[in-house]
C-alpha cells in the first residue's frame, strides 16, 4: 500500500476518482437527489387539488347558505312570539286591554307585516286603532321581514289583535282572536316555515310547516 492511500485510510475516508471524499461525495449526491424533488407542484397535481377543492366548495356553500336560512328563520320566529308576548302579559299585568298590529307608531296600525314592523299600545277603547292619549307600549322590527324573511297575518293580525286583562285574545269586533303570524325562508331548508299559533287562552304556539322552499300566501 502506498504511503499516500495509508495516510488517506489513517484519516478516516477515502479519495474518490473526481478527488473529492468518498463521504463527501455521497452527501453531493443526497443534496443533488433533494433539490430535484423540491421543484414545486407538477401541472397534473395542481390540477387534482384544484378538482378536490371544487368538489369541497360544491358541498359546502349550499349547506353553509342553508345555516345561515336556518338562523334568520329562528331569530325572526323567535322576535314575532315575543312581541306576542308582551303584548299578553302587559294586558295582564296592567288590567288593561293591550293591542298588537303591524305598523309603526307615526302611523299606527297598517296590517301589513312585509315589513316587519309591529306596535305594541294601550288600547283603551278596544278599537285595534293608535288613537290620540293611548300609549305605545313597545315597537320592533323582525329582524330580516321584507329581505331574507317574508311574513304575513291572518285573522285579527291583518288588523289588530286585541289581548284582554285575563289573558286571551280577542278580535276588533270582541269575538275569539283565533289567527296565525307565519315567517318564511325561501330556502331548501326542511321545514323552511314557521307558523305562530294563537291559543283559545291566548297563549303563542310555533308551529313547523315546510313548503318545499316556497312561501305561499297565508
Amino acid at each position: 500500500m502506498l504511503k499516500d492511500e495509508r495516510t488517506a485510510q489513517d484519516g478516516g475516508f477515502f479519495l474518490g476518482l473526481s478527488g473529492k471524499s468518498v463521504p463527501a461525495a455521497r452527501a453531493a449526491a443526497r443534496t443533488g437527489r433533494a433539490s430535484c424533488g423540491s421543484g414545486g407542484f407538477s401541472l397534473v397535481e395542481l390540477m387534482v387539488v384544484i378538482s378536490i377543492t371544487a368538489i369541497l366548495l360544491a358541498f359546502a356553500i349550499p349547506a353553509f347558505s342553508n345555516i345561515i336560512a336556518q338562523n334568520e328563520l329562528a331569530v325572526a320566529s323567535n322576535a314575532a312570539r315575543g312581541a306576542l308576548m308582551v303584548a299578553r302579559e302587559t294586558a295582564v299585568a296592567k288590567g288593561n286591554s293591550v293591542s298588537l298590529c303591524a305598523g309603526e307608531p307615526e302611523n299606527g296600525c297598517s296590517g301589513d307585516w312585509s315589513g316587519g314592523q309591529w306596535l305594541v299600545f294601550r288600547d283603551s277603547n278596544h278599537s285595534g286603532d293608535l288613537d290620540a292619549g293611548e300609549a305605545v307600549i313597545q315597537h320592533g322590527i323582525v329582524p330580516g321581514a321584507g329581505q331574507a324573511v317574508s311574513i304575513e297575518g291572518n285573522g285579527p293580525l291583518r288588523s289588530a289583535l286585541v289581548y284582554m286583562p285575563l289573558g286571551h285574545a280577542e278580535r276588533v269586533s270582541g269575538a275569539f282572536g283565533a289567527g296565525r303570524l307565519r315567517i318564511c325562508v325561501e330556502s331548501a331548508v326542511v321545514p323552511n316555515a314557521r307558523e305562530l299559533v294563537i291559543s283559545a287562552t291566548g297563549r303563542v304556539r310555533i308551529q313547523r310547516v315546510d313548503f318545499g322552499g316556497a312561501c305561499p300566501s297565508l
